[in-house]
C-alpha cells in the first residue's frame, strides 16, 4: 500500500517560507541567515523544530498502517541466525576422546575485521579414530561390497562394485598334487563323529552347490567328475593339462561355491592321488650321457664296470614321498661274444685226432649286483627296493618292475646340469669282469615308465579358507592332529546392513557421525546402530537427527567403553553396524550418501550476553526493559515474586511448574522465588493474571503487561533478570571452510572447520515486504485452505524461503496425484541442500498444524526443496567485427549470467526457465550479426546422482529453480 504524504514541505521549503514571512511581518529586520545574527539563530531553531513536526505528521499513515498490521495479528518474524556444521579434529597423539562442551565458541572475521561468533548447540566428544572402510552386506543375496568413501554411494543397496563374498577353501600338498594328464585325487575328511564327515563329503561333492578345481594354464580348471564315497571325495581329471603351482608356488585344489549358512569345520584332511595310467620318465642317463628312450640306450655303457651309474628322473612321480612307486623297465640284452669259438687242438702231438679237440666255453660278463640310491639333500643314500631288484642282469624273464617307497627325505638334485627328482642304480659287481673268454651281456634300455599309489592319504601341508570377505590361512599343519579348519563359514542371517570399520576404537559420549544424505528417500523400517563388543554385535543407544536417513544430519552414538579390534571382510579394525529392522524391500528406493564424517556438531551464529538485572517499581504497568545487545535470540525473563506470594503459594507454584520456578531459601526463610515468565506475541490477547511479556528482538526491548492484558511484575529491588543471546541475520552467512578459529583454548583439538556453509541467516523484513504480506493474514487467518494460503503463510513465517510455490494435485516428485498438495521451497542458499532440507522439515511441521489434518495424516502433504538446475550453454554466432570477438564473447557470457541469476531467479518456481529469452539476449548483444545455434543443457542432482538433460521446453521441470553455469561462445 502506498502511504499518503500529508505535508510535502522539506526543511528548505520551510526556511524559504520563513524568510518570506520575515520580510512581510518584520521589514525592520533584515533576515539574511548571518551567523552573528541572534534572530537568524532563532529562525534556524524554529525551522528545525517545525520540520520535525512535519516529519512526524507524515509518519502518521505509516504508523497507522503498522498498527493496522498489528491488529491483524501480523508479527515480524524473529531474526534467524546462520547455522552450519563444525568438525572438531582431535590430535593424532591422543588415545581417548576429547570433550567438546556445549557452547564452544569459534569465530571468523568480516570485511571490517569484526568477529562473527558461532557456538555449538550440544556437547560431543571428538574421537581420534578415523573411518577407514565402509561395507554393504546382504547375507541373503551373498553380497559384500566395499564403498568408495570419496564419492556418493547408495546405502542398503548394491553399489555395482566387486562382490567380496566368496565361499572357498584351498588345500595344498605339493607332493600329492604334482600331477599331469588323466589322474584321480582323493580327499579324505575327518570330523568329530564319523557320520558328520560323510554328510559333509556328500555336500561338498554336490555340483549344484560347489565346484572343485585346480590351477593350470594361468587359470582355474574344474575337475571332470566329482563323487563322494563315505567320508571321501573322489576328484577325477580326464584332460591332458598338468597341475601348475599357484601364485605362491604351491600345488593346490580348491572348492568354491555357495553352501548356505552354517559352518563346516574339518578336524583333519588327507590327500592321495594316482594316475590314470603309467607315466613315462622325464629322463634317463648313463652317467653324464643322456639316453633317448624312444631309440633306446645302454644303461651302463657298452662295458659296464663297477661304479657305473644310471640315473632315472621323474619330477612328478619320484616326489611322491610316502607313496609306493612301481618302476617298469624294458631291458633287452645286447650280447657281444669276444671269445674264439673254433675247436682248440693239441698241436704239440704228432698225430692230431679231431675227437680230442677242446671247445672253449665263454664266460658271461653281466651286471650281477646293483645298488639303488636317492639324494637326501646332503648325499646319495641307499634306496630299499623290492620286486626285480636287479633288472639289468638280463637273467630274468617277464616284466621287470622295481618297487620302492619314496623316502620322506628325498630331495631335488642336480644331475648333468639338470635339476629334478632322481634315483639311480649304481653297479656294485660285474660278473666275470676279468674273464679271458668273455661274452658281454649288456643291458639295453628300450623303455621305462612308472606309476604310484598311496596306502593311505597324506595330511595337507597348508590350507586356506575364504569366507565372507575374510581369509584364514594355516601353514605347516601336516603334524597337527586337531586341525579345526573352518573350511566354509556361512553368513549370519541378518537384514541388509552397512558396516563401518575404524582404525581404532571410536568410543565417545556421544560419537557424532554426519551423513550427507542426497535426496529424500523415506525408509519404511527403522535403522539401528550396533557395536562389535568382542563376541557379538550389541545395540547402541542412538539419537538420530537424520530421521532415518531422510535428510542430511548427524547420528549421536553413546559408546561408553572402548571397542576391541576384529578382522572382518579382510579388514582389521573396530566395527559398528548400521542395520535395518526388517528384510522387506523399500518401495521408494534407497538413500544415497555423499559423505560420512566424524566429530560433527551444529553451530549457531550467536553469543551469550551477560545477565542483565532490573528493578520494578510499585505497580509499574507496561514496564519496558531495554537490553544492551541486539537482535535478541533465546530470551529468558525471570521475575522474583517472593514479596508477592505467600510461602505456601510459592511452594505450590514450584510443585506445579518445577522447570519454571526456582526457590532460594535463607535459614529456612524464603529469600527468592524466581519464576520464568513466558513470551507472548500479543499482550492484548493475554489475561490479567498471565505471567507473560512481549519481545521486540530487533529493538532489544522487553515489555510487561498492565494488569488488564498481562500481569504487572511485582515491586522489588533487582527482581527482574534477563538471560539472552544475541546475533542472527545475513551477517553470519559464510562459505564452507571460513570458520577455523577457536575462542579460548580447547586442549587436544588440533583443528576446527565448518565443513558445510554457515547459512540460513536472514534479516528483518523490509518495509515493502512486510507491507506486501502482512495484510494477507486477514484472509488466511493462519489456516491453509487454498493454494495462496500455503504460499502466504510460509512467506510470512519463514523469511529463509526465497520463493515458495504450491502445486495442488502433485506428489513430491511432480507426478499427477489427486488429493495431494506439494509445496516447493527455494531457500536463500541454493548450494546448501542441508539447510534447505531442514527448512522444508520445519515448514512441514508448521503446515501440518495449519492445514487439513486428514491430508497430513494420510501423507498427502509434501514440502520439498526446489530442483536446482545449473544452466550451461554452447552458443555459435557470427560477428560483425572479428577484431572484437573476445570482448563480445565475454559480453554474451556476462549477459547470460545476469539473465539467469538475475531476472530468471526473480520468477516463481517452475516458471524461471525462458528459453526464448536466451536467443533474444544473445541477439541483442552488440557486434552479433547472426546466431547460428544455441544448445542449452541443465545439470541437477537427483538423489545423489548427477543428471544432464537438454533444455528444450520451459515447463519441463515444474519444481525447477536455476543458476548460471558455464557458457561457451563459439565464433564462425
Amino acid at each position: 500500500m502506498k502511504q499518503p504524504v500529508l505535508d510535502p514541505r522539506s526543511r528548505e521549503d520551510i526556511m524559504a517560507q520563513l524568510a518570506s514571512h520575515a520580510s512581510s511581518y518584520t521589514p525592520e529586520w533584515r533576515y539574511e541567515g548571518a551567523a552573528d545574527d541572534p534572530g537568524s539563530a532563532l529562525a534556524e531553531l524554529f525551522g528545525d523544530m517545525f520540520y520535525q513536526t512535519v516529519d512526524r505528521m507524515n509518519s502518521v499513515p505509516g504508523k497507522l498502517h503498522t498498527e493496522f498490521l498489528n491488529l491483524t495479528g501480523f508479527r515480524m518474524p524473529d531474526p534467524v541466525p546462520a547455522t552450519g556444521l563444525l568438525q572438531f579434529t582431535a590430535n593424532d597423539t591422543v588415545e581417548e576422546p576429547v570433550p567438546v562442551p556445549e557452547g564452544t565458541q569459534v569465530f571468523t572475521e568480516d570485511k571490517n575485521r569484526e568477529h562473527v561468533v558461532y557456538e555449538t548447540d550440544r556437547r560431543i566428544e571428538s574421537t581420534p579414530a578415523s573411518l577407514q572402510a565402509l561395507f554393504y552386506v546382504d547375507p541373503r543375496e551373498e553380497v559384500i561390497q566395499q564403498l568408495d568413501l570419496d564419492r556418493p554411494q547408495p546405502f542398503f543397496s548394491p553399489t555395482g562394485g566387486e562382490n567380496l563374498q566368496h565361499h572357498r577353501f584351498t588345500l595344498s600338498q605339493d607332493d600329492v598334487l604334482s600331477l599331469s594328464g588323466p589322474c584321480q585325487v582323493e580327499v579324505e575328511l575327518r570330523q568329530e563323529g564319523g557320520h558328520l564327515a560323510s554328510e559333509t563329503a556328500a555336500r561338498l561333492a554336490d555340483s549344484s552347490l560347489g565346484r572343485w578345481s585346480f590351477w593350470s594354464n594361468g587359470t582355474e580348471v574344474p575337475f571332470s567328475a566329482v563323487r563322494a564315497e563315505g567320508n571321501r571325495i573322489i576328484l577325477t581329471w580326464e584332460g591332458k593339462d598338468a597341475f601348475e603351482p599357484d601364485q605362491e608356488g604351491h600345488y593346490t585344489i580348491s572348492c568354491t561355491g555357495s553352501f548356505g549358512s552354517g559352518r563346516i569345520v574339518l578336524d583333519g584332511i588327507k590327500l592321495r592321488s594316482q594316475p590314470a595310467g603309467r607315466l613315462a620318465l622325464d629322463g634317463v642317463s648313463n652317467g653324464d650321457i643322456p639316453l633317448e628312450l624312444e631309440e633306446g640306450g645302454y644303461c651302463f655303457g657298452r662295458r659296464p664296470t663297477p661304479y657305473s651309474m644310471c640315473y632315472f628322473r621323474s619330477d612328478q612321480v619320484f616326489r611322491k614321498r610316502g607313496a609306493r612307486v612301481n618302476l617298469h623297465l624294458e631291458v633287452a640284452p645286447i650280447i657281444t661274444n669276444l671269445a674264439d669259438q673254433a675247436p682248440h687242438y693239441q698241436f704239440n702231438q704228432r698225430i692230431i685226432d679231431k675227437r680230442d679237440a677242446v671247445v672253449i666255453t665263454p664266460d658271461d660278463v653281466y651286471v650281477s649286483q646293483v645298488l639303488w640310491e636317492y639324494f637326501n639333500g646332503t648325499g646319495w643314500r641307499p634306496l630299499t627296493v623290492s620286486g626285480n631288484r636287479n633288472p639289468f642282469s638280463c637273467k630274468q624273464e617277464g616284466p621287470l618292475e622295481v618297487v620302492f617307497e619314496v623316502p620322506a627325505d628325498l630331495e631335488r638334485s642336480e644331475v648333468n646340469a639338470e635339476e629334478g627328482y632322481f634315483i639311480r642304480a649304481r653297479v656294485i659287481h660285474v660278473e666275470n669282469q676279468f674273464s679271458m673268454n668273455p661274452r658281454w651281456v649288456v643291458p639295453f634300455l628300450k623303455g621305462a615308465d612308472c606309476a604310484w599309489d598311496y596306502s593311505e592319504g597324506l595330511p595337507v601341508d597348508r590350507c586356506r579358507g575364504e569366507n565372507n570377505g575374510d581369509t584364514v590361512q594355516m601353514e605347516d599343519v601336516a603334524q597337527v592332529s586337531q586341525l579345526e579348519f573352518s573350511a566354509l563359514v556361512g553368513m549370519e542371517e541378518h537384514p541388509r546392513s552397512m558396516y563401518f570399520c575404524f582404525d581404532r576404537s571410536p568410543h565417545a559420549m556421544p560419537l557424532s557421525i554426519y551423513f550427507d544424505v542426497a535426496g529424500r528417500v523415506r525408509l519404511e523400517d527403522k535403522l539401528r546402530f550396533e557395536a562389535w563388543t568382542g563376541e557379538r554385535f550389541e545395540p547402541v543407544r542412538t539419537v538420530d537427527l537424520t530421521r532415518n536417513l531422510l535428510h542430511p544430519g548427524v547420528m549421536l552414538l553413546y559408546l561408553p567403553k572402548p571397542l576391541p579390534t576384529h578382522s572382518r571382510f579382510g579388514t582389521e579394525g573396530c566395527w559398528l553396524r548400521l542395520s535395518r529392522s526388517s528384510y522387506l524391500e523399500n518401495s521408494g528406493g534407497w538413500p544415497r550418501v555423499n559423505a560420512v564424517r566424524l566429530n560433527m556438531v551444529e553451530a549457531v551464529q550467536r553469543q551469550r550476553a551477560e545477565e542483565q538485572i532490573f528493578s520494578a517499581g510499585i505497580y509499574e504497568a507496561n514496564k519496558v526493559l531495554s537490553l544492551l545487545r541486539r537482535p535478541i535470540l533465546d530470551c529468558q525473563v525471570w521475575v522474583d515474586e517472593a514479596r508477592a506470594l505467600a510461602v505456601a503459594d510459592a511452594e505450590a507454584l514450584a510443585a506445579a511448574m518445577p522447570r519454571q520456578v526456582e526457590l532460594e531459601w535463607d535459614d529456612r526463610v524464603l529469600a527468592h522465588c524466581w519464576v520464568r515468565w513466558e513470551r507472548r506475541d500479543e499482550l492484548a490477547l493475554a489475561g490479567p493474571e498471565e505471567r507473560c511479556y512481549s519481545l521486540d528482538p530487533y529493538a532489544g526491548t522487553v515489555t510487561f503487561g498492565n494488569g488488564i492484558h498481562g500481569r504487572v511484575p511485582p515491586e522489588g529491588e533487582n527482581n527482574l533478570r534477563v538471560r539472552y543471546c544475541y546475533g542472527g541475520g545475513s551477517w553470519g552467512n559464510r562459505p564452507a571452510g571460513a570458520v577455523r578459529q577457536l575462542i579460548g583454548a580447547l586442549p587436544r583439538i588440533s583443528r576446527v572447520e565448518n565443513v558445510t556453509p554457515m547459512s540460513g541467516g536472514t534479516d528483518r523484513f523490509s518495509p515493502e515486504k512486510a507491507e506486501r504480506i502482512g495484510n494477507k493474514r486477514l484472509r488466511h487467518r493462519g489456516k491453509a485452505a487454498g493454494v495462496r494460503d500455503f504460499e502466504e503463510i510460509i512467506a510470512q513465517d519463514f523469511p529463509q524461503a526465497r520463493h515458495v510455490k504450491c502445486f495442488p494435485g502433485r506428489d513430491s516428485a511432480g507426478a499427477y496425484a489427486p488429493g495431494h498438495v506439494s509445496v516447493v521451497v527455494e531457500g536463500n542458499d541454493l548450494d546448501s541442500r542441508r539447510v534447505t532440507d531442514d527448512l522444508c522439515q520445519r515448514i512441514y511441521e508448521a503446515l501440518s498444524q495449519q492445514c487439513d489434518c486428514v491430508m497430513a495424516a494420510e501423507g498427502r502433504l509434501h514440502v520439498v526443496g526446489s530442483t536446482v538446475i545449473t544452466v550451461n550453454s554452447t552458443i555459435t554466432v557470427e560477428m560483425e567485427d572479428l577484431d572484437q570477438s573476445a570482448v563480445t564473447q565475454q559480453e554474451i557470457a556476462r549477459r547470460l549470467e545476469e539473465l539467469i541469476n538475475g531476472r530468471w531467479r526473480e520468477r516463481d518456481i517452475g516458471s524461471q526457465l525462458r528459453i526464448a529469452q536466451v536467443w533474444q539476449t544473445v541477439w541483442d548483444t552488440p557486434n552479433v550479426r547472426l546466431v547460428r545455434g544455441i544448445l542449452l543443457e541443465g545439470r541437477f542432482d537427483e538423489a545423489g546422482i548427477q543428471r544432464v538433460v537438454p533444455l528444450e521446453k520451459d515447463d519441463a521441470f515444474p519444481y525447477a529453480t536455476v543458476k548460471s553455469g558455464l557458457h561457451l561462445v563459439q565464433v564462425e
